[in-house]
C-alpha cells in the first residue's frame, strides 16, 4: 500500500480531495440556485407590473381609416371613395 512521508495513504489523500471538491462543488451549485430563484422573482415581478396601454384615435374628416387584409400590412384607405372594389 502506497503512503507519503506523513504515513497518509494514497485512499484517504483521495477521499480528502473528493470531500474538497464536493464541497466546492455544493457551494456553487447554491450560488447557482439562488441566482435562478432570482432570475425566477424578477420575472413575476416584471409580469405584475401595472400596464397602460394606449388607445390609437384616427381623425379624419372624410371618414374612417380602414386596413384592407388580415393582417395590418395591407393598404389603408382613410375613407376615401377611390372607386377600387376589392
Amino acid at each position: 500500500m502506497y503512503m507519503d512521508e506523513e504515513g497518509t495513504t494514497l485512499a484517504s489523500e483521495i477521499l480528502h480531495e473528493l470531500k474538497a471538491s464536493a464541497k466546492r462543488w455544493f457551494i456553487l451549485a447554491m450560488v447557482e440556485l439562488v441566482i435562478i430563484l432570482a432570475m425566477a422573482a424578477g420575472i413575476v415581478y416584471y409580469l405584475t407590473l401595472p400596464v397602460d396601454y394606449e388607445t390609437v384615435t384616427v381623425e379624419n374628416e372624410k371618414g374612417n381609416a380602414n386596413y384592407i387584409g388580415n393582417d395590418l400590412n395591407g393598404r389603408l384607405i382613410n375613407g376615401e371613395d377611390n372607386g377600387d372594389e376589392r
